[in-house]
């Protein structure tokens, strides 16, 4: 593996959810030798909500592009989340995105890796 590699996202196709206008892109993973870091997109179009997952890693996520609500569904909490946001969870925390009005861009996932991650939008 080369010490720097440049990965270009345009490339990648987004993983598309059947019955939901939610889409994941997997940017960086294992399968691209990353140990210790993940990127992924997601993106909800207006009124959509992702699966539940429970991570057993720290997950952060930037909010690229909109707004919606991150509901921790652990402690039974909703907080809203906007452009230029930055989303942190602990490992063990049941959530999911939820959006309204508004479509969401998050760029982030968990790290290390988990692969319930990829559970997100089905």
């Amino acid at each position: 593996m080369e010490s720097i590699q440049i990965i270009n996202s345009t490339n990648i196709e987004p993983i598309v959810f059947k019955n939901k206008e939610i889409s994941l892109t997997p940017i960086l993973t294992p399968d691209d030798g990353a140990k210790w870091r993940t990127s992924l997109k997601i993106h909800l179009s207006k009124n959509q909500q992702t699966n539940s997952v429970n991570l057993s890693s720290e997950c952060v996520f930037f909010v690229m592009k909109g707004k919606g609500v991150i509901f921790d569904e652990t402690e039974n909490q909703k907080e809203n989340i906007s452009e230029d946001k930055m989303v942190f969870i602990t490992p063990n925390t049941m959530f999911c995105f939820i959006t309204f009005g508004d479509e969401l861009t998050l760029l982030g996932g968990p790290c290390p890796f988990d692969k319930n991650i990829m559970n997100i939008g089905e």
